[in-house]
């Protein structure tokens, strides 16, 4: 999932791909020039594969919308219509067309598959030459699934690791249950429904690694485990989340046959609606039907069973937190206490770093129908929450490491706010 916003874009000029909003037609001949001369330097050489640039664009009318969508490889940003920004992915020949149509866009990424390929190099570095902190750098499935049973035997009596599932591949789905012998409040908290979204596979598992090794350092925390029973599912897509790292950084979906299911239209509560798609090829491909994904089913089946009340689901990117509905504009029927609930949660995350989350319904961000949110407060009763992760643009999916610290304490400070909202 990816947020709208207004504010904190970057690149300037497609010279230096440092100032922003420009309009292309000058530079474009340069361009044109340059590429040009490349190939006819390379003579019979196979060309080299084209850029692929991240940009965003303001949508001025529904025709404008239609011709970025369609020049474009991959759509980051999820809402659609007029007077909506929308992210989306396109190599130069796009470019060269929305300049020729008159489109202005702002630059966030000038080259993705650099930026991704500077990371591969960084990750691939000995273990030696890394952070000595587990969180200073991302991790895969099988590091997160060992840091996950460190945790468990740390504090047996009052963590345990569970398999809640098994993926199409076979992987297990893991889950860490925190909470003390009286605790009572069942919570769910869970990231990496898509697989881009390195940042809240780590966020979530930097929420599990507080609460169990700060639990004799912070009466917050024992206060909370204590009366809690929490359950973290830090990776719920793990075939989908290796092969971004093994194959494709901005794969979005599970690895269902050939294109995936997006596990987070793959819900029951108004599944197939406005917001998803019938199409394999398509980001936010719903599924054959509701719960047809074994990762989707696994959290059914854990929520149902351990009758959750309230909820956070993570993702990224946009700092945003978003509550029921996601598939309506009709308001929840405890919408006013879903936004004082979330306003409280956003104060929490503004007091850790100053960053601001905006708070609103997901279908103020755009309409998204079979979402995890709206099932879980539709269907299985709980106070149920989406927060978009760091960054608001810019660095997209492929955010620096030395961000996942600060964003781990707003994701923490957030699900204690929701906690003590709630009461016993």
């Amino acid at each position: 999932m990816v947020a709208r916003y207004t504010d904190g874009v970057v690149g300037r000029d497609f010279l230096n791909w440092s100032r922003t909003h420009v309009f292309w037609r000058g530079a474009l001949l340069l361009f044109a020039a340059t590429i040009a001369i490349a190939v006819f330097a390379r003579g019979r050489a196979s060309p080299a594969p084209p850029t692929r640039v991240a940009i965003r664009v303001m949508c001025a009318d529904a025709a404008t919308c239609s011709l970025v969508e369609r020049v474009s490889l991959d759509v980051w940003s999820e809402e659609q219509g007029p007077g909506l920004p929308l992210d989306v992915v396109v190599t130069r020949d796009g470019l060269a067309e929305l300049a020729a149509a008159g489109i202005h866009w702002d630059v966030l990424v000038a080259d993705i598959d650099a930026v991704a390929r500077a990371e591969h190099a960084r990750l691939a570095q000995p273990v030696a030459a890394r952070p000595a902190d587990w969180f200073a750098e991302y991790r895969d499935y099988t590091a997160i699934s060992g840091h996950l049973r460190e945790l468990a035997e740390l504090a047996p009596d009052r963590a345990s690791m569970h398999p809640i599932g098994a993926t199409l591949e076979g992987r297990p789905i893991w889950a860490l249950r925190i909470g003390g012998a009286t605790a009572r409040t069942p919570m769910l908290v869970n990231g990496t429904q898509h697989a881009r979204e390195w940042i809240a596979s780590m966020v979530t598992t930097c929420v599990a690694d507080r609460l169990v090794r700060d639990y004799d350092r912070d009466p917050k925390v024992r206060a909370f485990v204590d009366s809690t029973a929490l359950w973290v599912v830090p990776v719920v897509n793990p075939d989908g989340y290796q092969y971004s790292w093994s194959s494709d950084r901005y794969w979005r979906k599970n690895r269902r046959d050939r294109f995936g299911v997006d596990l987070n239209r793959n819900f029951s509560v108004a599944w197939g609606g406005a917001g998803s798609s019938r199409s394999e090829r398509s980001q936010t491909y719903r599924g054959a039907y509701a719960f047809s994904e074994p990762e989707t089913a696994a959290l059914r089946d854990l929520a149902l069973r351990e009758r959750i009340t309230a909820h956070v689901d993570f993702h990224s990117y946009g700092q945003l937190v978003l509550y029921p509905w996601g598939h309506s504009n009709t308001a929840a029927p405890d919408r006013a206490k879903l936004a004082a609930i979330g306003d409280r949660m956003a104060s929490a995350i503004f007091a850790q770093h100053g960053a601001r989350y905006a708070l609103q319904t997901g279908f103020d961000l755009y309409a998204a129908s079979g979402i995890m949110t709206d099932w879980m407060y539709g269907a299985a009763g709980a106070l149920s929450y989406t927060i978009e992760l760091r960054p608001k643009g810019g660095a997209g999916f492929v955010l620096p490491p030395s961000e996942i610290r600060p964003t781990c304490d707003e994701g923490l400070a957030a699900v204690l706010a929701l906690r003590g909202s709630i009461g016993n």
